[in-house]
């Protein structure tokens, strides 16, 4: 299968400390993997070089048919890919509607702007709220405009990292629907604790531990892996 987002060797040092070590790593189209990890296992750090947040030391990193280690994030959402981060990327002073429709004319142009934030609203259920400013909204409702931002821009590679902490289980519930639907048709990188969720959303995971990837496979298969236990566990990792 082609891949949409590869690393080859991808490697991260801190002060000689390797945080993230020759990571190889390929995503398919419309595949779906959660990252996973116990605390300090590499995963976010991984997550923040295929974004451009943080460059790595070594290795590269290709999105579709270009190389873009090193790019900055705004480069990266250039090629189709829609990101989102822990730190909530939303403007408070902003309605909802003119949150995604920024999004949204960036990517589509003016024309195409107003259906595709429409579009948007309608499917993570924002319309009550869309001329609320987003300052006002709860920290679930902020996550689904952040979900609609990314959506409007109609990307083929999705990276969201930890989006469904903080979150109540119905909100949970309902964060999981809405990216079972949007695998239909994109491609897409999530880093979570939640193991409910990530059974609710994923057919294969990806198990970091001090800075490699330990395991990849059906998700349930995964966590009856014995190394895996012993990650989680502290016996090693």
């Amino acid at each position: 299968m082609p891949s949409v987002l590869e690393t080859r060797g991808l490697t991260l040092c801190w002060g000689g400390v390797a945080a993230v070590v020759g990571v190889d790593f390929k995503l398919g189209r419309r595949e779906l993997r959660c990252l996973i990890g116990p605390n300090g296992a590499g995963k976010s750090t991984f997550f923040k070089c295929l974004t451009g947040q943080i460059k790595p030391t070594a290795g590269e990193v290709r999105i579709g048919e270009e190389e873009t280690t090193g790019w900055d994030p705004h480069a990266v959402a250039r090629l189709g890919v829609g990101i989102k981060t822990q730190v909530p990327s939303v403007m408070d002073g902003l309605d909802v509607r003119e949150n995604v429709w920024l999004s949204a004319y960036r990517s589509r142009g003016r024309e195409a702007a107003r259906a595709a934030v429409d579009a948007a609203l309608e499917r993570l259920a924002l319309g009550d709220i869309a001329r609320t400013p987003v300052g006002r909204l709860s920290h679930g409702e902020r996550q689904r405009v952040e979900l609609a931002i990314v959506v409007a821009a109609a990307p083929t590679l999705i990276l969201l990292d930890e989006p469904a902490a903080g979150l109540t289980s119905d909100e949970v519930g309902r964060l999981a629907e809405i990216i079972v639907a949007l695998n239909r048709e994109a491609a897409i990188v999530i880093v979570e604790h939640d193991m409910q969720f990530i059974r609710a959303i994923a057919s294969g995971v990806t198990v970091f531990s001090q800075g490699r990837i330990l395991v990849e496979g059906p998700v349930e298969a995964v966590m009856q892996d014995a190394r895996v236990r012993d990650v989680y566990l502290g016996r090693k990792g």
